[in-house]
């Protein structure tokens, strides 16, 4: 079964501090940058229970932006850039997954070793914040470490972006 989610990020705001939504705009997950800190901070927080569920973190002194997940306090993956002439590529290590699409575009796939679709990423234009969809097509994936991923995609693009 197939878990649409949507992502609205301020366009000008200091801190970033949004909900993730389902079909039915209802919250499933917040999302609270933590201000203060050495290198970027997000966490994913259950939007009904409260409890935090994942962070993202940036990790300092890398030549190309890199970030690592936890969940439950635990290191699941490392995103990094790689570094290319023409279009970003991203590689996920320590979850067995592939990335591959437009990523200047934000139309990108999450796929497992075998080539296993697990989520398609959007960008919906004509919108007045960056509004994203997520589909999650795998079932025994955690869909919170699936927008952890692309969370962390997301703040390595702005790194680079602020360069």
């Amino acid at each position: 079964m197939d878990m649409k989610l949507y992502m609205k990020q301020k366009v000008w705001s200091i801190k970033q501090d949004f909900d993730i939504f389902d079909v039915e705009e209802s919250p499933v997950y917040h999302v609270s940058e933590k201000m203060f800190t050495f290198g970027r901070q997000m966490t994913i927080i259950d939007a009904i229970t409260r409890d935090t569920l994942c962070e993202v973190k940036q990790k300092l002194l890398s030549f190309t932006p890199t970030l690592e997940v936890f969940c439950q306090g635990k290191k699941i993956c490392t995103i990094r850039k790689k570094i290319t002439f023409f279009k970003p590529s991203y590689e996920v290590s320590g979850l067995n997954w592939s990335i591959k699409g437009d990523f200047w575009g934000h139309d990108y796939t999450i796929n497992e070793s075998d080539g296993t679709m697990i989520a398609d990423i959007r960008k919906k234009f004509l919108s007045w914040s960056d509004t994203f969809e997520f589909n999650i097509v795998y079932d025994d994936i955690d869909p919170v470490q699936v927008v952890a991923v692309i969370l962390a995609i997301d703040m390595a693009m702005d790194m680079d972006d602020s360069k």
